[in-house]
C-alpha cells in the first residue's frame, strides 16, 4: 500500500466516525499487509481455535488479514473503508489524485 492509499484509508476511516489515532493505527498496520486483488474487502469470523471471538478483514476466508478485531463494526469500517478507497479513489476521500 502506497502513502497515498494509506492516507485516503486514514480519511475514509475518519469518515467513518473513527479518532484520528485509530484511523491512523488501522491504516498503518493493514499497510503493511494489504495487497492488490480483484475481490472485495469482507469481515470473517476468526477460525483460530480456542479464539473465534475476534473478526477479520481479508479478501478471502484463508487469506492474510489485514485487520484483526473484537468489535464486528470496527472490521466492517475497515473492510468498508477499503473496499470505498479501491472503488472509488479520490471520490471515496476528497483526497486528489497526484496530477489533477
Amino acid at each position: 500500500m502506497d502513502d497515498i492509499l494509506c492516507r485516503r484509508l486514514i480519511h475514509a476511516l475518519k469518515n467513518h466516525r473513527w479518532a484520528s489515532i485509530d484511523a491512523e493505527r488501522a491504516a498503518t498496520g493493514a499497510a503493511g499487509l494489504y495487497q492488490d486483488g480483484d475481490m472485495d474487502w469482507r469481515v470473517w469470523r476468526s477460525q483460530a481455535t480456542g479464539d473465534p471471538s475476534f473478526f477479520r478483514v481479508a479478501r478471502q476466508e484463508s487469506a492474510v488479514s489485514v485487520f484483526d478485531s473484537l468489535v464486528e463494526g470496527r472490521a466492517r469500517d475497515v473492510a468498508n473503508a477499503l473496499n470505498e478507497v479501491e472503488r472509488h479513489g479520490s471520490d471515496a476521500t476528497g483526497i486528489p489524485l497526484i496530477g489533477n
